[in-house]
């Protein structure tokens, strides 16, 4: 088995913190707000807008801040990582089932969730070459203009979601416009990563002599050398190229992200196709996240399987990822939720603004009062100035709703 650099530095109390968060939430969920949960789930009946915008809050919050728990852990190349988070991801799929009492699956809906995975692969590498605010930021902006064109102009022959007045639609535009712009300043924000437990070599005369696993903080760097165990192949290019690597990647992960939803938009678009028992499929998004979660544990086992065959039964495993993995799947499955709530009643080209502006907001707030990585002030200009831009375009996108 591979040796992972293992990292203790992670800051306990915020995982207990988000853990605490995480199961209050999922129990609130199940027991005590089943009567708003059985209204979310009436199949009959649309989704009240204050829900949606609810849902919007939700996801914002949670998509924000689902990486926070293993920001300062070793997830080695993001294989075995992704397992873990996935196999959480859809205890949370059926604990929805049992709560609206779901006992349909939608095989279409398994390319959703196998899509989303395909593009997630990347997101360990993306955060370690470009950052977590600027990969999520950059993910966030293409995953913002695929999913908003998709319900906006019908792609994949879904319905076109068209705002009903002129002017909101001329506010939805601007919305995504200024969404868009927001990322620019974002992009240039320099942000310092904390002291991390890293491989370093000592150099004897010009030979490499001896690998060990020490502190940072402590070695001579007149005689040292930083080195990637877990992308070894980034130890021989430079950080710019790196940078533009983990920038193209995240962009394409965005990408993965924005069409995750059609497959479902399809069958509430079409439900003639659909029928089940004399039934038509339901217009709640709530009814098919049990089966988009399966799309995505189906598949992280397949890749994962893959993996290990590539690496000769080698796979690179931290074992201290388990329990951050799994509280950062548990977030990211209630995010979903709630984008998915979101989608259903106010529809993808308006949710879609609102819910990929607003958690880069939120890592940002991390990144600059947890992790203190956003310094000095040409960084906090930027980093003022995107998020007024893109609390505007959250704001427009929600009155054109």
């Amino acid at each position: 088995m591979t040796t992972v650099a293992f990292d203790n530095t992670t800051d306990l109390p915020l995982s207990v913190f988000t853990l605490n968060l995480t199961f209050t939430t999922i129990e609130a969920l199940t027991n005590g707000n089943t009567t708003t949960v059985a209204a979310i789930a009436d199949a009959g009946g649309s989704v009240p807008i204050w829900i949606g915008f609810i849902g919007c809050l939700v996801a914002s919050i949670f998509f924000g801040s689902n990486f926070v728990p293993v920001k300062q852990f070793s997830a080695g190349d993001g294989f075995f990582f992704q397992f873990v988070f996935c196999v959480a991801v859809y205890m949370v799929g059926l604990i929805v089932d049992l709560v609206i009492k779901n006992e349909h699956w939608y095989p279409l809906v398994l390319i959703g969730g196998a899509l989303w995975t395909t593009g997630n692969l990347v997101t360990v590498f993306c955060i370690k070459t470009c950052g977590l605010t600027v990969g999520l930021l950059i993910w966030g902006t293409t995953s913002l203009i695929v999913g908003w064109a998709g319900g906006r102009f019908g792609l994949m022959n879904i319905k076109p979601q068209v705002p009903p007045t002129t002017p909101k639609l001329i506010m939805n535009y601007a919305s995504v416009v200024l969404a868009a712009i927001s990322a620019i300043f974002f992009v240039f924000i320099k942000s310092t990563n904390a002291p991390r437990n890293a491989p370093r070599i000592e150099m004897i005369n010009g030979d490499r002599a001896s690998v060990d696993i020490v502190k940072e903080d402590n070695m001579p760097v007149a005689t040292e050398e930083i080195l990637d165990t877990d992308f070894p192949f980034l130890n021989k290019i430079s950080d710019p190229i790196q940078k533009v690597i983990g920038c193209s990647l995240a962009a394409l992960s965005g990408v993965f992200y924005g069409i995750m939803f059609i497959p479902d938009q399809y069958i509430r678009d079409h439900p003639d196709k659909f029928i089940y028992k004399n039934e038509r499929p339901p217009n709640n998004g709530l009814y098919y996240i049990s089966s988009q979660y399966a799309g995505i544990l189906f598949s992280s086992t397949i890749y994962f399987v893959i993996y290990a065959v590539l690496k000769r039964n080698r796979p690179s495993i931290n074992a201290s990822i388990v329990l951050p993995a799994m509280i950062s799947g548990l977030m990211w499955a209630i995010a979903n939720i709630g984008f998915i709530v979101a989608i259903s009643s106010l529809k993808s080209a308006v949710a879609y603004p609102i819910v990929s502006v607003l958690p880069g907001i939120v890592t940002s707030l991390w990144s600059l009062f947890w992790f203190r990585e956003i310094q000095g002030k040409r960084n906090f200009i930027f980093l003022g100035i995107g998020m007024i831009v893109r609390c505007v375009a959250a704001l427009l996108s929600g009155l054109s709703a």
